[in-house]
């Protein structure tokens, strides 16, 4: 055999190459984690019950729901909710405490709240315009108020003193006219300091949008949503397709280190032609002229395991939801029976959240006013 050395310069080159190539052996090794049609349990297919514990409504005064969104329960089992101008808190027993909402531009003052989320004693507020991070206590008295040096379009967590934010692409139409067009925008995954320093993390995730333009205007809506859940802490559980797959951002060390699906049949929707309709009052939507549901409509973290809301609905059990371990693995489904008013279409974005057995969620009640329903998951 023959010997031989390396020259410093070689060797120096050498070592990039194999950086290199661990590098790229390391983006190519990551397999799917391809699970079947059905899960391991022999219990999968059970209809949860839900028994209804606590109604919250503007009857009680002091405030009044027009929509409500972006339900999230404390640590210390308070709810809040956003309703335009309202930043409600209420307490355990459904009775409200505060609006923590102070219309202005002012320290602590709002225009309008995009997202939230809790770390500690403390709430993290996002207004996207004109940007801003609030930290207030659990009592709504301001804390501290930064601006992030470029715009940023979504809250997502708290991780090692620094905020997890997302900022999407701006929408590019290329057809001229009125004609409506499928366009891609990307979400890109910044880290955001104390002092309103962007670090960049790499990751990009594309999404997909369907938009026309108007006469003074552009209107446009989802076919794809960037979504995502955190666990531990440390993991996003992300989903930004539509078909049946989902990844892990582990956010220490700054990788993918997972990717999951299972074997699902995508549900035809019941449409399928591009029209403008009026949701509300002077609201619009732009149906996307799409043939099939998207597989995945919402991620949400219950205990141990990871639940995937799908579009699978039975109309006696009601939603398919479907069960996974934190390492990826079919191992459970049942029906969860959400409100038949809930459309397919809309659960991605329906103002739900779920805490141990608890699942908050808004439903209308007879007169078509919006009310907070509270709910125990019998399993």
């Amino acid at each position: 055999m023959k010997n031989f050395s390396l020259r410093g310069e070689d060797m120096r080159l050498a070592t990039v190459l194999f950086l290199v190539m661990s590098l790229v052996s390391g983006a190519f090794s990551q397999k799917v984690i391809e699970n079947p049609t059905k899960p391991v349990s022999k219990k999968a297919g059970r209809v949860l019950e839900l028994r209804e514990e606590m109604r919250i409504s503007d009857e009680q005064g002091g405030f009044y729901f027009k929509n409500p969104v972006n339900i999230k329960v404390a640590p210390d089992g308070s709810l809040f909710v956003v309703d335009g101008e309202q930043f409600l808190k209420f307490d355990t027993k459904g009775k409200l405490v505060k609006n923590l909402f102070r219309k202005g531009e002012g320290p602590g003052e709002f225009q309008s709240i995009e997202n939230y989320l809790f770390n500690g004693d403390e709430i993290i507020v996002h207004q996207a315009r004109p940007n801003k991070i609030v930290r207030m206590d659990r009592e709504g008295k301001l804390i501290r108020e930064f601006r992030p040096e470029k715009a940023v379009s979504r809250l997502i967590s708290v991780f090692n003193n620094r905020y997890i934010m997302a900022r999407n692409s701006f929408p590019v139409l290329k057809k001229e006219g009125a004609e409506p067009e499928v366009i891609k925008v990307d979400w890109s995954l910044s880290l955001v300091s104390e002092e309103g320093k962007i670090e960049e993390t790499g990751h990009i995730f594309p999404t997909k949008w369907f938009a026309k333009r108007l006469p003074n205007a552009i209107i446009a809506n989802y076919i794809t949503d960037f979504s995502c859940a955190l666990y531990d802490n440390r993991y996003l559980i992300i989903h930004h397709t539509q078909d049946y797959l989902l990844k892990v951002l582990d956010l220490e060390k700054n990788q993918i280190v997972r990717t999951f699906n299972r074997n699902y049949k995508s549900v035809r929707q019941r449409h399928g032609k591009e029209k403008i309709k009026e949701a509300k009052p002077y609201q619009y939507t732009l149906e996307a002229p799409v043939d099939y549901y998207n597989d995945i409509q919402r991620g949400l973290i219950h205990g141990d395991n990871i639940w995937v809301l799908t579009s699978t609905r039975d109309e006696k059990k009601g939603i398919l939801v479907d069960v996974f371990n934190r390492e990826g693995q079919y191992i459970n489904n049942f029906y969860l029976p959400l409100s038949k008013k809930i459309e397919q279409e809309d659960l991605m974005k329906h103002p739900l959240a779920i805490s141990g057995d608890s699942l908050f969620i808004v439903e209308s009640d007879e007169n078509e006013a919006p009310t907070i329903v509270k709910y125990k998951i019998v399993v």
